[in-house]
């Protein structure tokens, strides 16, 4: 009885050791879901980037224009630049989020041998002789 026991406990234990942990169309879905968190990172820093520096440029000039002009143009440009930094600050972290799991998720495909991330499921099995 008890080595029945222990030859099914090593059974189910190499099964489950070379099976294979997790769906690739998991790995498929997170690895598009943050590609597109990796994108959308990217295109509000860049975005934010520019507005702070088209509200710099405009916010200086106004300021030291010496024709008395409003100061309505002043705070206006001001908040331009801030709205830009805002951006920057939303987009920075969901860039480097989303560029760092799609890099672990590429990693722990590659270890667990998917094929260019293929849309299959299923147990890989391993047998040895």
């Amino acid at each position: 009885m008890k080595t029945l026991i222990l030859v099914s406990l090593l059974t189910i234990l190499t099964f489950s050791a070379f099976g294979q942990g997790r769906s690739s169309t998991l790995y498929v879905d997170a690895y598009k879901r943050d590609k597109n968190m990796e994108r959308i990172g990217g295109a509000l820093t860049v975005f934010g980037g520019v507005t702070l520096f088209v509200g710099n440029i405009l916010y200086w000039k106004v300021y030291h224009d010496n024709n008395g002009t409003s100061t309505d143009y002043v705070n206006a440009y001001r908040n331009i630049m801030l709205g830009g930094l805002g951006l920057m600050v939303i987009g920075i972290p969901i860039w480097s989020y989303g560029k760092a799991n799609e890099r672990h998720i590429r990693i722990d495909a590659e270890l667990i041998n998917f094929r260019g991330l293929a849309l299959t499921n299923g147990v890989g099995l391993r047998i040895k002789f």
